[in-house]
């Protein structure tokens, strides 16, 4: 174990979050990226994955299209309180983006994915009578990978993604600081590249506008003593938009929506070194495919014409091309 990682103070958990960074912060590192290239992305270097991330759209899609890539995020928020109609607007809207892998969790506000705390929280939240929370889960699962607790691979990048943060006015994935979420971030796998969760570790895009911080310490301590991704992905604090880094992971809200509930955050893209380039065919535009330059298996159709349009049923096609092509390559 390095220097970087040694045991923290044994007192440090029965601190609240702001005085306890306040602690941490002397040996943990949270500096501030530039965001106007996270912003406005130039041209995708070649042997990279390019993530699209977004955030707590609360059933107000953002402002401007948005860039093309070879994935899209979003971490959560995506309606008011999960009613069937927010979720329905808000799948017709992902259906129609232009990127080949789209991944989504839930977050607190995603009521109806929650099906152990709907019970408690429809009334308290307007829901009238209870609606189907498997219904709502389907509909997202038809216009998206949805990550719950679960991973998926994106050109062999290892994507994990989780709903939860600490509980915040009795909204959905609530829960109690320490242990119930430190059960959680057990599941996350140490290989994982990309981590989405809703809420932010300590530290990081989660500093609110009355100057406390909300952040998790245990997601802190699993993400940056075990896991080290190399991109974490969240929101859930719309005044902590930004991107921060600790010279191993960057830490991204990508909330859409301000404190003020209007969706003026642009979009945040990052592009993700792939674990093996020399497999994937690497070109400086990755993120430009066409029939001539096929996208990676895993990757197909990412930007462009090629993503759901005149080559969004030929996935397939794209894809025995590839495998092809990557077998000649390796064997020559």
């Amino acid at each position: 174990m390095s220097s970087e990682q040694k045991r923290w103070p044994p007192h440090l958990r029965k601190l609240e979050p702001t005085r306890a960074w306040e602690v941490l912060s002397v040996r943990e590192e949270a500096r501030p990226l530039p965001l106007g290239p996270l912003q406005q992305p130039g041209r995708q270097p070649p042997g990279t994955v390019r993530f699209v991330c977004v955030s707590d759209t609360h059933s107000t899609p953002p402002r401007q299209p948005l860039p093309a890539g070879d994935c899209l995020i979003h971490a959560g928020d995506f309606t008011d309180t999960g009613r069937p109609q927010e979720v329905e607007a808000f799948c017709a809207w992902l259906k129609a983006q232009p990127h080949a892998r789209k991944i989504v969790i839930a977050g607190n506000h995603d009521l109806t994915l929650d099906p152990e705390s709907y019970p408690r929280t429809h009334r308290r939240f307007g829901h009238k009578q209870p609606h189907d929370c498997a219904a709502a889960r389907a509909l997202i699962e038809g216009a998206a990978e949805y990550l719950h607790d679960s991973g998926t691979s994106v050109c062999g990048l290892q994507v994990w993604g989780s709903p939860w943060q600490p509980e915040f006015c009795g909204w959905a994935f609530n829960l109690r600081r320490g242990e119930a979420c430190a059960a959680k971030w057990r599941l996350i796998p140490t290989a994982t590249d990309v981590l989405i969760t809703h809420g932010p570790p300590l530290g990081h895009g989660d500093l609110c506008q009355g100057g406390k911080r909300v952040g998790c310490l245990e997601l802190l301590d699993a993400v940056t003593r075990r896991v080290r991704p190399t991109l974490h992905v969240f929101g859930h604090i719309h005044e902590g938009y930004g991107a921060t880094t600790n010279g191993v992971t960057t830490f991204a809200n990508a909330s859409t929506c301000n404190v003020n509930y209007q969706p003026d955050n642009p979009p945040l893209v990052f592009d993700v070194p792939l674990p093996n380039p020399d497999l994937h065919l690497p070109s400086p535009d990755l993120h430009l495919h066409t029939p001539d330059r096929p996208a990676p298996p895993g990757c197909e159709g990412s930007g462009g014409e090629a993503v759901g349009g005149r080559f969004g049923g030929a996935h397939w096609y794209v894809a025995l091309v590839c495998c092809i092509l990557v077998h000649w390559y390796v064997a020559y």
